[in-house]
């Protein structure tokens, strides 16, 4: 699975920042027929052409309100097809039988907002569009691939890869490690250079259920009903967007009425149990959190470090304690639900003692003072954290207790969650290496590829982790047709990662949603709140 941390859906749970909560609540605030909710971060762009990842899928929240993907998951978690009427195979022929050949066919009678068709044409262009290297994409896996694209006519489009990419299929303009939409070309084609485009802040003309009205940056974002969605109009007819980092003010706002729905943290439910209009609901997701190490600082390239903080670190504690139980223990990067999970695979189990029998032998042994040193110097690491993490913040404190009875000294250092997940040209924390350990929330694909963390070169290797092993089995798994094959090959990566330890599992996260009982059709997936926006109505309140 790729790592989008993605993608979606994320730890947004508790923030430390104190922020006034807007005013008017209730009724007075609510527009007619509107949905209000909130962005845990404003947007850097509303072109989903440039889809940052962050730890909330900011960007893909709204992306999906204005835009179809190939192919989506609905709220059990099956595959649908969406902007094609039906998702290749080899049985139906659109899959060829050496998977390098895949037939789209879109769906007919899908208008753009403006009244024009989405056609083969508006596939190709922005495929051309990822490709380009003057338009600063994120991320290019799997579409660099492609080694040829053709329209066969206006409603279907061929796609010819260099070799064979099982993620292909339920990728391409799908969930991905950084998901793609198609685009209109008419609108963007006269907008060059895309880099700085009008529609990458006003993206007006979608194949959605709504359409972009504005956006305050900062402030809020507003989306109307597309009444050319290929679906129908939706009931609801505005959608009201507040950016409000805290989880605490957005806490207040839903329980006074100014919000419709939000993600809250396990420890959050209490407070909102005796609210009558409030519903709940949990949902398995594809968010995987860990502590990601960063193997180019010493001591942390030995991994007799490495696996004394597995072994220092009360994981077991962490999920009971602070997700109460919610956000089960997990020891490998594929969520739970995905059928290349291996539960067989262990990182080192918690066992202080152990911890500082490794410590000690890899010559890191408590100084007066009681922190570890060696040749002089002391055992010290920055540990990063975002503060709009409730869930972050507090596993930030546990860590920082249960190393300091270690000896090991633990600077903790918070970053907002744009700042980290930023390219290394802009100072991402991540990016550029600026931590010893950071709290990371890895929102995985459809697909259980996770070469895209694993692997020597992929985007979101924070750990800077090398395995030539893992790379040729990651390389293996990407061409192997066969499911329990690659299932086999994914379970070989996991024990030869967990051995590694580059990165800490914590827990595999099942989200809970808090949600006015007015609102129906709320029915979020793995990897989205707003997936299914179209079908959210609104009733009269009692």
């Amino acid at each position: 699975m790729r790592g989008w941390p993605v993608f979606l859906i994320i730890l947004l749970l508790v923030g430390g920042c104190s922020h006034a909560v807007p005013s008017g609540s209730g009724a007075a605030a609510r527009a007619a027929g509107s949905v209000r909710f909130d962005l845990a971060a404003d947007p850097a762009n509303l072109n989903p052409l440039f889809l940052h990842q962050d730890s909330t899928s900011v960007e893909q929240q709204v992306a999906r309100l204005a835009f179809e993907p190939f192919i989506d998951l609905d709220a059990g978690g099956r595959i649908v097809p969406v902007l094609i009427s039906r998702i290749p195979s080899t049985a139906n022929g659109d899959l060829s039988s050496d998977g390098r050949t895949i037939t789209y066919r879109l769906r007919p009678h899908v208008l753009w907002s403006d009244g024009m068709p989405v056609t083969a044409a508006d596939v190709i262009w922005t495929l051309h569009a990822i490709l380009d290297p003057n338009n600063p994409v994120p991320s290019h896996e799997g579409y660099d691939l492609i080694d040829r694209a053709y329209a066969k006519d206006p409603r279907t489009v061929v796609f010819h890869l260099r070799h064979a990419w099982a993620p292909a299929v339920t990728t391409f303009f799908s969930y991905g490690f950084r998901p793609q939409f198609v685009l209109p070309k008419h609108v963007l084609a006269a907008q060059a250079p895309l880099a700085q485009a009008a529609f990458n802040a006003a993206p007006s003309v979608g194949d959605g259920p709504y359409t972009f009205v504005s956006w305050q940056r900062g402030e809020s974002l507003l989306y109307r009903a597309n009444p050319r969605y290929w679906r129908g109009a939706p009931k609801i007819a505005r959608l009201d967007i507040r950016v409000i980092p805290d989880p605490q003010t957005n806490l207040v706002m839903l329980r006074s009425g100014q919000l419709d729905w939000n993600l809250i943290a396990p420890v959050q439910q209490a407070t909102l149990a005796g609210a009558r209009d409030i519903g709940f609901e949990a949902v398995p997701t594809a968010v995987v959190a860990g502590l990601v190490l960063n193997l180019s600082h010493g001591p942390l390239d030995d991994v007799r470090v490495r696996r004394a903080l597995a072994m220092a670190i009360d994981r077991g504690g962490i999920s009971k304690k602070i997700t109460l139980g919610r956000y089960p223990v997990t020891n490998v990067i594929q969520p739970q639900f995905s059928w290349a999970y291996d539960p067989s695979v262990k990182e080192p189990q918690y066992d202080p003692n152990a911890a500082d029998a490794l410590l000690d032998a890899a010559g890191w042994r408590r100084g007066a003072s009681g922190t570890r040193e060696k040749n002089g110097k002391p055992l010290s690491l920055v540990y990063v954290q975002f503060p709009e993490s409730m869930t972050g913040v507090r596993v930030a404190t546990a860590v920082q207790a249960e190393l300091r009875a270690r000896g090991i000294a633990v600077e903790v250092k918070s970053v907002s969650n744009a700042q980290l997940f930023l390219p290394s040209s802009r100072g991402g924390t991540l990016a550029s290496g600026q931590f010893d350990m950071a709290y990371v929330p890895f929102t995985m694909g459809s697909d259980p590829d996770d070469s895209s963390v694993l692997a020597s070169s992929g985007p979101s290797n924070y750990m800077r982790y090398r395995n030539a092993q893992v790379d040729a089995l990651e390389k293996r798994a990407l061409a192997e047709p066969s499911q329990p094959a690659r299932r086999k090959i994914y379970s070989r990566i996991a024990r030869i990662v967990a051995s590694d330890v580059p990165i800490i599992y914590l827990f595999n996260a099942d989200y809970l949603y808090a949600y006015r009982r007015q609102l129906s059709g709320f029915r979020p997936n793995a990897f989205l709140p707003t997936w299914n926006a179209a079908q959210w109505s609104m009733r009269a309140a009692p």
